[in-house]
């Protein structure tokens, strides 16, 4: 989005304070259900199978890990500081935009989430593409860095997940 495009969506939602409301509560709440629901994930792989608890739990932090590195090596300043506005919701961080952390780490927990239950999979795919979507309205992130969130999460947590499995069969005969 352009500077005046990122300018009229906040002056939009700053008009409409109900709006603002729901548009924070669903941003917060998206990034909050994804993590319950990830722990949930987790305690079931715990209690009921075991062994995906192993690549559950260590792919989506391998991502955030090699995501968080990653976007502190490029080090892109976020929209608002490049493009001079406020952001909807204030934030104090200058850059670190590329990629988005909330979308690679819900983009990996989903990847991860649909191998073991696909329903889950999916309401975190949905919520993953919200919290995306809710980064960008509010005016912290551009397009571009969730895009690139949500593909390297995915991409790194399916490929995790395919290594640790060929792993564990070879350790395993």
């Amino acid at each position: 989005m352009t500077e005046q495009q990122y300018r009229a969506v906040i002056a939009w939602f700053q008009e409409r304070p109900v709006a603002k409301g729901a548009l924070y509560l669903a941003s917060r709440g998206a990034v909050a259900a994804v993590y319950v629901l990830y722990g949930v994930l987790l305690l079931w792989l715990a209690a009921w199978r075991q062994p995906l608890v192993i690549p559950a739990a260590l792919v989506p932090a391998a991502a955030f890990w090699v995501g968080s590195a990653l976007r502190a090596r490029i080090n892109r300043p976020r929209p608002y500081t490049a493009l001079g506005y406020q952001p909807l919701f204030p934030k104090n961080e200058a850059g670190r935009s590329m990629p988005s952390r909330h979308c690679f780490s819900a983009a990996a927990i989903a990847v991860v989430a649909l191998h073991c239950s696909l329903p889950l999979g999916v309401v975190l795919a949905v919520l993953a593409v919200l919290i995306a979507v809710s980064r960008v309205i509010t005016g912290v992130h551009y397009i571009s860095d969730v895009l690139a969130g949500l593909a390297f999460g995915s991409g790194f947590a399916l490929v995790g997940w395919q290594v640790y499995l060929l792993a564990a069969r070879a350790l395993l005969g």
